[in-house]
């Protein structure tokens, strides 16, 4: 259960964005239901691909609002491209945790995830838990998501990644009992996919995205005064490098 952001710009990314995507790891919405109000600080990552080459990598447990680190981080993206050069091309993911289990409370568990796939590097993030828990106690639920749609990745456009996240949903399903949501973020530095489903809570699940001329953000909640109409569910949302979206219906 995680609040997410992901961005694709053709000039800096702000670091306005990450102080405001900092503050929900405190304020943002919690699940309905939740036992406790206790926010989104069990973990962080920020990273950053620059020209589909990963530049910048950090995550850490606690709350981004309250990490140095984070802040440092953030400055370090936010001064990428800051001149505007022409060809450059900026994605950034971000990721605040708010634990299922407070036993996976950990560095290692604090998103995104990298893999290596055919020589291709993939930064994952995900927004939500599968119903059947995992029998691996070093894995949690969204590397398991990862690699199953790692698994059924034939390409790296947008056609492929709609075709391997219509097989992990299944999947997700058979064999795990199904889900809460399925929201993720997954990107080869070249292009940013963005996919919202859910079985339950839809209300938490959610993801908004919006375009801003040289960059389109994509967030669990809206910032920066981003238009307040949620991503359909069961879509596929790719961001180019050219900044067009496209879309495939998976459910």
């Amino acid at each position: 259960m995680c609040r997410m952001m992901g961005v694709v710009s053709r000039g800096p990314v702000y670091y306005d964005l990450f102080e405001e995507f900092a503050d929900l790891s405190t304020k943002g919405m919690c699940p309905v239901g939740a036992p406790d109000e206790r926010g989104h600080k069990d973990g962080w990552g920020l990273l950053c691909f620059q020209n589909g080459i990963l530049k910048i990598q950090m995550k850490d447990v606690g709350a981004a609002a309250d990490a140095s680190k984070y802040y440092g981080t953030a400055w370090k993206i936010a001064k990428l491209n800051i001149e505007r050069t022409a060809g450059q091309n900026l994605i950034v993911l971000g990721h605040l945790r708010r634990a299922s289990d407070p036993k996976t409370v950990g560095q290692r568990w604090s998103h995104p995830f990298v893999e290596d796939k055919d020589g291709v590097t993939w930064a994952f993030q995900h927004n939500g838990s599968l119903n059947k828990e995992s029998q691996d106690e070093d894995v949690i639920d969204s590397q398991i998501l990862f690699h199953l749609v790692l698994a059924g990745l034939e390409g790296r456009d947008h056609a492929a990644v709609a075709k391997a996240t219509k097989v992990a949903r299944q999947r997700a399903i058979d064999e795990y009992g199904g889900f809460t949501g399925l929201n993720f973020m997954m990107t080869d530095g070249t292009a940013l996919h963005t996919y919202r489903d859910f079985q339950t809570n839809g209300a938490y699940y959610t993801l908004y995205q919006d375009h801003f001329g040289e960059m389109v953000i994509t967030t669990s909640e809206p910032i920066l005064a981003m238009k307040a109409d949620p991503m359909p569910r069961g879509v596929l949302h790719t961001v180019t490098p050219d900044l067009e979206v496209q879309k495939t219906e998976v459910a």
